[in-house]
């Protein structure tokens, strides 16, 4: 629904006042009780300095804080927690964390085809689609992928993680809360905000290689690191290159035999008229119809009707069929080939101290991305909305004289003197005849993808009292995305299908060539098909461009005022930020020229809007006024207004906190609740429609499954707005008497309403049965009664709401043989319920899904209930130990004869090692000034000259060879999956594509690898 400001700021302004107004009533009370301490007599010597606590701002709130817990549940994860998880990229880092469950968008197992996400990733969290999360770079929005990606029920739009610089981060804070009023209304069911590397003091270079097991996957990265000035002026630079190899289906024992094989085939699935057939000596197996019939095994293309293989009511070569289908792993890839560069900089000026700061930042990534598929899937040859692909008649027949229940020329567009000499059937082959082009070679898809990112602003603070500061920036972010394809031209491949078009008279491009001869076997290649394939094999380029320009302003203290507790925070700003998508095909995917996929139009759209918000926090006791039951009490609560501008729609939503210390710092309790509002994205809104494949079963054929059911989801420009509320609460306990303790626990429950996807092809087959279709909404079929097409368009369909609980556990041990670390992480998936969607393998009703595939059809990934990790470090004189345990758990799917099958969890172990060579270098008992400093160490004044004695300096240069080389050299040598574990099996009811959860797992199995790390 769309919520307007007038109606929703009265919602607001009761809920601020309920949480505003009563702490303050509260506080007045503790003041009344607890006066402030009397000044101290005229005279006597002022208080000892006590050491103050560095603020930062943590992701959440824009108000600083040197509170190491505060009411919103976040997670934070250093360089050095990255670099020792093993993960090899971003991505793959965040896909690894508990909090990160189902509707991921990965880079492994990813559709490729017009119009898709490929070589771009993403996570979500909490189980929820990517749309939901809000990903953002040093607290601060970037532009999305160009174009969606369809990652299970629906198509979304995402921050692709390849396409920002790796080696530039410094850390990552993960808020598993929303955080709509601070970030944007859309921040629904968390944020994982990227912090990027700033103000650097030295260089640092790094390399890394690892390969595979199989050795067929090798990494190369590497990076530089740089940071110059430590007075009022610093500048940081990083350049980065990174390079992997594929990893092909054919290559794992797991995925070379998948349990989907394709009935676009080689040998071709033929529809032909069941008395044509007999005619030509083969079998009639439904006199007066149609009837499906194939060449035989390993063909040269020249076998006669009587030796082909006929069904009457299914097609030959797929499952239930004389035949096993396509296997497309034996020629697919499972992991692309990838290589990424790019650079980034940043830089600040101290203008006027800290009071005024100038600073610019920026990157350019550019991502390469080669993918492959098996060749070409025609669908159905006669597909409304596609080319209608077309076999001539062994010699040419007369329009109007076309036999009974075979295409005609009309239907089809063939010319009347259309023929092909190898057609052993006196019909025009066409309508639900399927093939596999395999003769024509592997798909390919080149993918190339150029992000910018710059952001210039000025910031302050210690302002007016010491507890202000601001916060201004303009940020501009662009992703130009360009995928190069090897495909096959339709309108070409019909022509070399004809002897009789001119191509093959003289003069024409293959004068004196035989046609195309379509009845053989890929495994017996047939020479002369050589020059008619090359002609018809084409390369599409489509170009999509992504935009996002903001400028932001916040103002913040964390002293409005002060209470006995401490001083009131407040913070507040604005933001204006302009968006634009467009998405340039190729002129063959806008003509639908392109084998197997429907027209694809060129579609652009923008918006604008702006927001206003504000937050405050309200300490209502302290150690300064504690009382029995508070030693501390914090209320925090803001809202953001945001207006879009492009259709009148706005939104005021709320936010309230609370932090409680009963009794000291030992164990702190949190909670939060607040409202969110998603706009559509430009995709769902103006995007060009995703043709796709997905699983249906047809209830006016009995049901039978369809695993490749030709679907096309167009968009939507009416479509409404998403609400959505979040609630966390949970408690941190650090206890004294067991130090290097800490334990968490946060329960969180969010509920979206009005779910923009599309319906399941399932749902749009119900309709069509009660003549219910909805507006966009068709079922295509074939003379035979097969569905050759489904159309449907994005919906606001239905609601979603899941709940769970975060468990954290570590603990720190110092000892004399090292320090010892341990961190545990769990998350439990309680429930999740999409209402609106209606598995007819889970019932009529809506049901828990959490436990569950995301899709029966295919089983890429479940809602997965457990998933945690379990990690152990041991540190000791240079030498860094450590091993983390990964548990995914199972889910519940169903064999192809609809039996429950269960998809076994998983456990993967890691481990790595890391010396760090300074340790070997000898420390002086007494050291003397300058002895042990590098020449960036000497001291110097505001003019550049050293402030040390010439004695000290030459000192600095007294550093021996092997000081300088080991000195900073860190060497580290890891191992992923020690145990070569595989994925689990899954079979997606026969319509899984690899043999596994495809987007969960991978198949990288045992990865090995060494870096070395030099800081200067």
């Amino acid at each position: 629904m769309i919520r307007t400001g007038l109606y929703t700021f009265g919602s607001l302004r009761m809920t601020l006042a309920a949480c505003v107004g009563i702490p303050l009533i509260i506080a007045s009370s503790a003041f009344a009780q607890n006066p402030p301490p009397p000044p101290p007599p005229q005279g006597a010597a002022p208080p000892a300095a006590t050491a103050e606590a560095e603020r930062v701002i943590v992701t959440g709130s824009n108000i600083p804080t040197a509170e190491e817990v505060g009411p919103n549940p976040v997670d934070t994860y250093n360089r050095d927690s990255i670099n020792k998880s093993g993960e090899l990229t971003t991505e793959t880092f965040l896909l690894s964390l508990p909090v990160v469950n189902a509707n991921v968008v990965p880079i492994s197992n990813n559709e490729n085809g017009s119009n898709t996400a490929v070589g771009a990733a993403t996570v979500a969290l909490h189980g929820f689609d990517a749309r939901a999360t809000l990903i953002l770079l040093d607290g601060r929005r970037v532009a999305p992928y160009p174009t969606g990606n369809n990652p299970g029920l629906v198509n979304v739009m995402f921050v692709d993680l390849n396409s920002i610089p790796q080696a530039a981060i410094e850390s990552i804070e993960i808020l598993k809360d929303g955080a709509s009023t601070t970030y944007g209304a859309d921040a629904v069911a968390g944020v994982v905000n990227l912090k990027m590397r700033h103000r650097y003091d030295g260089a640092e270079s790094r390399v890394e290689y690892g390969n595979t097991l199989d050795k067929d996957s090798g990494l190369f990265d590497a990076s530089a690191v740089f940071g110059v000035g430590k007075g009022d002026t610093n500048i940081t630079g990083v350049l980065n290159y990174y390079h992997r190899n594929s990893i092909a289906n054919r290559d794992r024992g797991f995925s070379a035999n998948p349990p989907f094989l394709s009935s676009n085939n080689s040998p071709y699935n033929l529809q032909l008229s069941s008395d044509v057939a007999g005619a030509a000596g083969g079998q009639n197996l439904n006199p007066g119809g149609t009837e499906f019939a194939s060449a035989p095994d390993l063909t040269n293309g020249l076998a006669p009707a009587n030796t082909y293989l006929y069904l009457a009511d299914r097609r030959v070569r797929a499952a239930g069929g004389l035949r096993p289908g396509f296997n497309f792993n034996q020629f697919s890839l499972s992991f692309p080939e990838s290589e990424r560069y790019g650079v980034w900089l940043s830089a600040d000026h101290k203008v006027f101290g800290d009071q005024l700061v100038v600073y610019a930042d920026g990157f350019y990534q550019n991502v390469k991305t080669h993918n492959e598929l098996a060749a070409p899937a025609t669908g159905s040859f006669q597909t409304l909305g596609q080319t209608t692909l077309a076999i001539p008649p062994q010699s040419p027949i007369a329009p109007g004289a076309e036999p009974p229940n075979t295409p005609t020329h009309a239907e089809t567009g063939l010319p009347a003197d259309a023929f092909n000499p190898f057609n052993p059937f006196q019909q025009i082959i066409s309508g639900g005849t399927r093939a596999r082009l395999a003769e024509f070679g592997n798909r390919l898809f080149d993918n190339e993808t150029d992000a910018w990112l710059s952001t210039i602003g000025f910031k302050g603070d210690k302002l007016f009292d010491g507890t202000w500061g601001y916060d201004a920036a303009f940020r501009y972010s662009q992703l130009k995305n360009t995928v190069t394809g090897t495909q096959v031209s339709a309108s070409r491949f019909n022509r070399i299908l004809n002897q009789a078009d001119p191509i093959f008279q003289p003069g024409g491009a293959l004068a004196g060539q035989p046609a195309f001869n379509p009845f053989g076997d890929f495994r017996a290649p047939i020479p002369s098909n050589e020059a008619t394939v090359e002609f018809a094999r084409v390369h599409p380029k489509d170009e999509d461009t992504s935009k996002l320009a903001t400028l932001d302003a916040t103002m913040y203290t964390t002293a409005l005022f002060n209470l006995p507790a401490g001083g009131v925070g407040l913070a507040f700003g604005g933001q204006f930020r302009r968006e634009s998508l467009k998405e340039n095909p190729d002129m063959l995917n806008v003509e639908g020229d392109i084998v197997g996929n429907s027209p694809v139009p060129t579609a652009q759209g923008g918006r604008k809007a702006y927001a206003f918000y504000a937050e405050t926090s309200i300490p209502i006791f302290s150690p300064a006024n504690a009382i029995p039951g508070f030693h501390s009490l914090e209320f925090v609560a803001g809202g953001r207004f945001e207006e879009f501008l492009n259709n009148d729609t706005n939104v005021l939503v709320p936010k309230v906190g609370m932090r409680w210390q009963p009794f000291d710092e030992q164990l702190t309790l949190r909670a939060t609740w607040g409202e969110g509002f998603r706009e559509p994205s430009l995709e769902e809104l103006f995007g060009s429609p995703l043709s796709t494949l997905e699983p249906s079963h047809d209830p006016k054929k009995g049901g039978v499954f369809e695993p490749e059911t030709n679907t096309l989801i167009s968009s939507n420009p009416g479509l409404q707005p998403e609400d959505s509320r979040s609630f966390s609460g949970g408690f941190v306990y650090t206890p004294k008497y067991v130090p290097g303790l800490n334990l968490s626990v946060d329960f969180w429950d969010i509920e979206r309403t009005g779910v923009v996807t599309a319906p399941l092809d399932d749902q749009v087959l119900q309709r069509e049965l009660t003549g219910t279709l909805l507006p966009g909404e068709a079922v295509e079929r074939d003379i035979g009664g097969n569905i050759t097409r489904i159309l449907s368009r994005n919906q606001n369909i239905g609601n979603q709401e899941a709940r769970g609980f975060d468990f954290g556990l570590q603990y720190q041990r110092p000892t004399p043989w090292g320090t010892f670390t341990s961190l545990t992480q769990v998350t439990y998936l309680d429930e999740f319920i999409f209402q609106g969607f209606i598995f007819r393998e889970f019932g009529p009703d809506n049901g828990n899904l959490a436990g569950r595939t995301t899709d029966p059809g295919t089983s890429n990934e479940g809602w997965y209930k457990w998933k945690g990790t379990s990690s152990l470090d041991w540190t000791w004189k240079g030498f860094d130990l450590y091993a983390i345990a990964r548990y995914i758990d199972g889910f519940h799917e169903f064999t192809p004869n609809l039996h429950q099958h269960w998809v076994h969890q998983t456990v993967f172990v890691d481990v790595q090692a890391s010396y760090d060579f300074t340790a070997l270098l000898p420390v002086e008992e007494r050291p003397v000034p300058g002895y042990s400093k590098g020449e960036k160490e000497v001291v110097r004044g505001k003019d550049g000259n050293p402030l040390e004695t010439a004695s000290a300096q030459t000192s600095n240069y007294a550093r021996s060879v092997l000081d300088h080389l080991l000195r900073g050299t860190i060497l580290t040598i890891g191992c992923n999956d020690v145990f070569g574990q595989d994925p689990p099996k899954a079979f997606g009811e026969g319509g899984n594509a690899v043999g596994y959860p495809g987007f969960t797992y991978d198949a990288t199995g045992r990865f090995v690898y060494g870096r070395i790390t030099k800081k200067f």
